[in-house]
C-alpha cells in the first residue's frame, strides 16, 4: 500500500509542475526577439499575448526633438517576427505622450488596446485599435487626458484597470498647498469622465497602491506616509474599501478603512492575486501576504537567504498563476545573472520547477512575465524572450517509466544509495515542504544529518533529464 501512495504522490507531482528547459528556438531569434529602435531601458516594457501567440508590446524609444522617451506599441507574430501589418510598419508611436515611467497596457474583450502613461500635465489613456490606428472613438482623435493625476514617486504607485465597461485609473495628484494623495478616476468606455463614480468621477484615498478584487471593488494599501494626514490616521498602514461605484465599502471594518495595528514592514511594489490576496515585495528581497481580512498572512513564508545557492541581489517582478508564484530577479556581484523562480502557494520554492539562471554580459533583470502550460514569455532590456518548459502532461506511462532512469535504498538510514543506467549530474534535497536542504553528486553520500521523515529529491542527469522521487529517511 505504501509503494501505491508513493508512486501516486510522484505522479502527481510531476503532473502539475514543470521547469524551464530551454529558450524556443522557433521564435525570432534563437528565442530572443531584440527590439533595433534606440530603445530607453530604463523604462519596463509591457506585454500581453494573443490566443493565437502574436505579442503586443509597449517601450520607451529615446526622441532627441521631445527631450524625452516616447511611448511605442508594437506586435510580434506567434514566430516572433515584427508583424509589418500592425501601426506603420509594425510599430505605432503616440504623439505627445510623455514616457518617462513604465507604460501600462491592456487589452479589451473586444480586441482594443489601452496604453496609460503621463504627459506634463497628467494622465493619458490611449486607445488603439487590433491594427495599431488610433481609435478616434475614444477620447479625442483616441486620447482621453487627465490633468493633476501623476505617477507616484516611487513611479510605481500609478495604474490601469478594465472594469467590466468601464476604465479606472489612479496616481498621484495635489492640491493647491502641496499636499498629496492618490486619484483614482473612472471612464466610460467612450474615454470621457464617469460622472456616477465616486464623487462626480473620482474618489481620493491615502493608499500607496489602488486594487480591483474579483467583485470590481477598489482596495488601496497604505503602507507609508508620504502623503497628508497618512501618518495620523494610519500610523502602521492601512486598508480602504470601496464599491464598485466608488463608494466606502460599509461591511468592511470601520466604514470601510482598517487601521492596522502592527506594521506590514517596507512595501516597495505590490499587486493583487487571483484570491484577493495582496502580495507585496520590496528592496530588501522580501516577499510577504497581506489576506482580504487585511492581516498579514503568516501562512505564506519565504526565505531569501535559504531558498537559493545564491544570494538574491534584486527581485524584479513577481507573477501569480494558480495560486502559484512566479518570481524573477537577479544575482552576481553586478547583478549579470538574471534567474526566474516559482513558489508555491505558501510561498515555498517549488521543488520540480526549482529555477533557472543564465549569467550575461548586462545587468539588466526580467521585468514582465507571462506564463503559460509550456513556455514563458519574459521582458529584459532590449529582448522579449520566450522559454520551452518541460512538458507536465506526460501519460502514466512515461511518466512510470521515467522514475525507473534511477532507483533509491529506501528508506534512507546513513548514505544515499542509488542505482542508475545514466550519470547523475547532481541530486537536490528538499523537504516536504519545499525548502531546499542540500545537493549530493556521488552515490553513497552520507545524509545522516536529515532527521527522519519524508523528502523529495531532484535528480538531474548528465544528459540535462530530470526525475523527482520521494524519499523516506528512517
Amino acid at each position: 500500500m505504501k509503494k501505491k501512495l508513493l508512486l501516486a504522490f510522484i505522479l502527481i507531482i510531476q503532473n502539475v509542475c514543470a521547469q524551464i528547459v530551454s529558450y524556443d528556438n522557433s521564435f525570432a531569434s534563437t528565442g530572443k526577439y531584440t527590439v533595433t529602435a534606440s530603445i530607453n531601458t530604463s523604462y519596463r516594457k509591457k506585454i500581453i499575448k494573443n490566443t493565437d501567440g502574436s505579442i503586443y508590446f509597449t517601450y520607451a524609444r529615446d526622441n532627441a526633438s521631445l527631450g524625452s522617451p516616447e511611448c511605442v506599441i508594437s506586435k510580434l507574430n506567434p514566430n516572433g517576427t515584427l508583424d509589418s501589418s500592425f501601426g506603420n510598419n509594425g510599430e505605432t508611436v503616440i504623439s505627445n505622450y510623455y514616457a518617462g515611467v513604465d507604460s501600462q497596457l491592456t487589452k479589451q474583450t473586444d480586441g482594443k488596446l489601452l496604453i496609460y502613461d503621463f504627459n506634463t500635465d497628467g494622465s493619458v489613456i490611449v486607445r488603439v485599435l487590433p491594427n495599431g490606428q488610433l481609435d478616434t472613438a475614444f477620447g479625442i482623435n483616441g486620447v482621453s487626458k487627465i490633468a493633476n493625476v501623476y505617477t507616484d514617486f516611487n513611479s510605481y504607485g500609478y495604474g490601469l484597470y478594465l472594469q467590466n465597461n468601464k476604465i479606472i485609473i489612479y496616481g498621484l495628484s495635489t492640491d493647491e498647498q502641496s499636499n498629496f494623495y492618490k486619484s483614482i478616476h473612472r471612464l466610460n468606455n467612450d474615454g470621457n469622465i464617469d460622472t456616477t463614480f465616486g464623487n462626480n468621477g473620482s474618489i481620493n484615498t491615502m493608499g500607496n497602491f489602488v486594487f480591483l478584487d474579483s467583485q470590481s471593488n477598489i482596495i488601496t494599501l497604505i503602507s507609508d506616509h508620504s502623503y497628508t494626514n497618512a501618518n495620523t490616521t494610519y500610523p502602521n498602514g492601512g486598508l480602504e474599501k470601496y464599491n464598485g461605484n466608488g463608494q466606502p465599502l460599509t461591511s468592511f471594518g470601520n466604514n470601510g478603512t482598517l487601521a492596522f495595528t502592527t506594521s506590514p514592514g517596507m512595501v516597495g511594489t505590490a499587486f493583487m492575486d487571483s484570491n484577493n490576496n495582496i502580495i507585496c515585495y520590496n528592496m530588501n528581497n522580501e516577499i510577504f501576504r497581506i489576506n482580504s481580512i487585511g492581516a498579514y498572512d503568516s501562512s505564506f513564508v519565504f526565505d531569501s537567504s535559504n531558498s537559493y545557492p545564491f544570494t538574491i541581489t534584486n527581485i524584479s517582478s513577481v507573477v501569480e498563476k494558480n495560486g502559484n508564484y512566479y518570481i524573477a530577479g537577479q544575482t552576481g556581484s553586478m547583478g549579470e545573472t538574471f534567474f526566474i523562480s516559482k513558489l508555491t502557494p505558501t510561498g515555498a520554492v517549488d521543488p520540480i520547477f526549482n529555477y533557472y539562471s543564465e549569467t550575461t554580459a548586462s545587468s539588466e533583470g526580467i521585468g514582465d512575465m507571462i506564463i503559460n502550460n509550456n513556455n514563458i514569455i519574459a521582458e529584459r532590456g532590449t529582448t522579449i524572450l520566450k522559454f520551452l518548459l518541460s512538458n507536465p502532461t506526460l501519460s502514466t506511462l512515461d511518466k512510470e517509466k521515467s522514475n525507473q532512469d534511477i532507483t533509491f535504498e529506501n528508506p534512507v538510514k546513513q548514505n544515499l544509495v542509488f542505482t542508475t543506467k545514466d550519470k547523475v549530474n547532481k541530486i537536490e534535497i528538499y523537504s516536504a515542504d519545499g525548502k531546499f536542504l542540500k545537493t549530493i553528486q556521488d552515490n553513497n553520500t552520507d545524509v545522516s544529518e536529515l532527521s527522519k521523515g519524508i523528502y523529495i529529491a531532484k535528480i538531474t542527469f548528465k544528459n540535462r533529464k530530470s526525475v523527482t522521487k520521494k524519499l523516506i529517511k528512517d
